[in-house]
């Protein structure tokens, strides 16, 4: 669909005007409500997001796409506990939905749950082991715990699948040049 396109490569305007003008003549398509909901939340207008993935829900409760979406906008309006039964129904309906598995996570890592978070990290690698991101996750989590080495190891998997990653090039950046100044002290 055009407006995913669009969407996936930052033309925001492009794709929230295409799902506008869908809504219209398809106002029972809960793919373009999700994608309404996808702009808006990358706008991070969650209460609009909210809004769209709503009524893509009630067009598709069987989808666990639709499920996602609502527990990772739940997530950022700073409602984990919605968010971790949205991911859960999610689940339900497709046991091998990964992206629900890497965003249950991050609502445990966003309330400490650290430890239970990595094992949510692992399952989602065990189903899909071609997300950067998810590797990503692990690692922020890992520094997170002080495990260092286990974290870069984890940034680097994600540069591995994906070099132009800026965030895991920058957190394993950091770390690498934390790990030669401790070094350098310590041999001091």
């Amino acid at each position: 669909m055009p407006g995913y396109e669009a969407w996936r490569a930052g033309k925001l305007e492009d794709a929230h005007w295409f799902f506008l003008e869908r809504t219209i003549g398809h106002p029972d398509c809960a793919d373009v409500w999700r994608g309404l909901g996808n702009v808006a939340w990358t706008y991070r207008n969650f209460v609009y997001a909210l809004a769209c993935f709503n009524i893509a829900l009630r067009l598709e409760p069987w989808n666990p796409m639709c499920w996602g979406n609502l527990g990772l906008v739940r997530r950022d309006l700073g409602q984990p506990q919605a968010a971790i039964a949205a991911f859960r129904v999610a689940l339900g309906l497709d046991p091998g939905y990964a992206p629900a598995l890497n965003e249950w996570a991050n609502v445990l890592f966003d309330i400490g749950q650290y430890e239970e978070a990595l094992q949510l990290y692992d399952a989602s690698l065990q189903i899909d082991s071609r997300r950067a991101v998810v590797y990503h996750n692990k690692g922020v989590c890992l520094r997170k715990l002080g495990r260092v080495s286990e974290a870069v190891h984890y940034f680097n998997n994600a540069l591995a699948l994906d070099p132009g990653y800026q965030y895991s090039l920058e957190e394993r950046d950091r770390l690498l040049e934390k790990e030669v100044l401790v070094t350098d002290v310590e041999g001091w």
